[in-house]
Formats: C-alpha cells, sequence, structure tokens
C-alpha cells in the first residue's frame, strides 16, 4: 500500500472510534466498560499522532509512540485475561493522585493557577485514604513475560523492544534528524510504510479486542469492519470497499 492510502485508513480508524466512543456513552457505565473506552480513545490518539508525525518524516519519534501502541495492547489483553479492571482503576487512581501530591507539595514551583489546578476535593482524598489503607491487589504485567504467554513474543521483540530504543538516549539517535533537518534526506519509503501500517494493525486489533470484551454489543458491521482492515493491510482487500463499510455501521449502530 502507499502512504497515501494508509493516511486514508488512518482517517477512517479515526472517523469510526469517534462513534464508537460515544456508543459507549449511550450505555451505563461500570469500570470495565470506563476503561475499554478510554483504551479505544488512547489507541486513536496515538495512531493520529504517528501518522501527522510520518507526514513530517519523523520516524524516530513515530516509532516511540508505536511502542506506546503496543504496550497499550498488551494491557488490553492482559486485563481481560486477569480480570483486574477493578484493581486497575484502584492503582491508577492512587498513582495519580500521589503525583498530584508532590506537585502540590513543591509550593516555591506552583502558581496559584497550578495550585487550583492540582487541588484535590474531599471525595478524592476520602478515597486515596480508604484505598491507601488497604492492600492493592494490581500486579502490573511483566510485558516479556505476557508476550511470551500469549504467543506474541515476535511483537515484543520487534515492536515494544524496539521501540524503546528510540525512547532511552543513544549516541547516534539524532543522526537521521540532522540529516532531515538540514538536507531534507529521509529514510527508505518501505521503512515508514511499513510504520504506519504496523501502527494501524495495532490500533486496529484494540478496537476490535476492547469492543469484543465489551458487555455491550455494537454490531456484526463493527467486526466486519475491523477484520476487512486487516485484509487490506495484508493486500487481499480494496481500499475502495472502506466507505460502504464506514456506512454500514453508522446504519446498523443508528448514527445519521
Amino acid at each position: 500500500m502507499t502512504r497515501s492510502e494508509l493516511h486514508e485508513i488512518v482517517d477512517s480508524y479515526k472517523k469510526i472510534s469517534k462513534y464508537i466512543i460515544l456508543r459507549f456513552e449511550t450505555h451505563t457505565f461500570d469500570t470495565k466498560e470506563t476503561i475499554l473506552r478510554n483504551f479505544i480513545a488512547k489507541a486513536s490518539s496515538l495512531l493520529n499522532s504517528i501518522s501527522l508525525l510520518i507526514k513530517e518524516d519523523q520516524t524516530g519519534e513515530a516509532t516511540a509512540l508505536y511502542r506506546l501502541l503496543i504496550e497499550r495492547y498488551f494491557y488490553v489483553e492482559y486485563l481481560e485475561d486477569s480480570g483486574l479492571y477493578q484493581e486497575f482503576k484502584d492503582w491508577s487512581f492512587v498513582k495519580t493522585f500521589e503525583i498530584r501530591n508532590k506537585m502540590r507539595s513543591q509550593n516555591s514551583y506552583n502558581t496559584k493557577e497550578i495550585s487550583d489546578e492540582i487541588k484535590d476535593n474531599e471525595f478524592q482524598i476520602k478515597l486515596y485514604q480508604e484505598l491507601k489503607s488497604k492492600k492493592l491487589n494490581w500486579i502490573e504485567p511483566k510485558i516479556e513475560d505476557f508476550s511470551k504467554r500469549i504467543d506474541l513474543k515476535p511483537l515484543y521483540s520487534l515492536g515494544y523492544d524496539l521501540g524503546s530504543s528510540y525512547i532511552h538516549p543513544r549516541a547516534d539517535e539524532g543522526f537521521w534528524d540532522a540529516l532531515r533537518i538540514a538536507k531534507n534526506e529521509k529514510k527508505s519509503e518501505v521503512t515508514t510504510i511499513n510504520l504506519l501500517r504496523n501502527s494501524i494493525l495495532i490500533s486496529n486489533a484494540i478496537l476490535a479486542l476492547t469492543t469484543h470484551n465489551s458487555k455491550n454489543f455494537y454490531g456484526n458491521s463493527l467486526q466486519i469492519y475491523c477484520d476487512a482492515i486487516f485484509k487490506m493491510l495484508n493486500g487481499s482487500l480494496q481500499l475502495s470497499n472502506l466507505m460502504d463499510l464506514e456506512a454500514n455501521i453508522f446504519s446498523e449502530l443508528n448514527f445519521n
């Protein structure tokens, strides 16, 4: 596929993700459904950012975000496998509260606006105290070990682990940036296309998996759409079918 065709799929994915997120809003939320919706939103945001960076030929930064995308995919798999949705939420709340508390403790660096922004209300303080008084049962996954258990070690090695090299400092990490900035030299189109293609693949897998794991039904058309995206990425289905697939989802989910 060409780069422009892949960007067309990204635009479609963003559109469908938005409607699915809106569909989540029509249902009664519980912890699991909220987390699933949040993963869809984050995957869409990351894919959009990767797409924008690739348009600027910033493949290193895009690869770093691709690594974050893979990590989110493994978490979606892990949460469903372990069932620790509430535990994940409790742990996340405590971590976020403590980060804000650390910020609050640095009064000399905080303006009034910042202090007001990071102030917790009575409910948040009480919930934090309650959670800290008991043992949190969240078990953070070891991504490499978990990838082996679900037979996705290559995704870890060739995606997550490789992407980490664009997050941690390396002596030669700015080599291609210097050539791009000073001489407008770019990495090969094959490398760029593969990065965007794989980013779409993982984002699409997150959309398919989260909606499958939801207790709510999001229509047969959505599953057909996700399957079709996979087929387009491997070249077994024409891109021209994309608008028809979108229309089927909107019709089934009663959106105009």
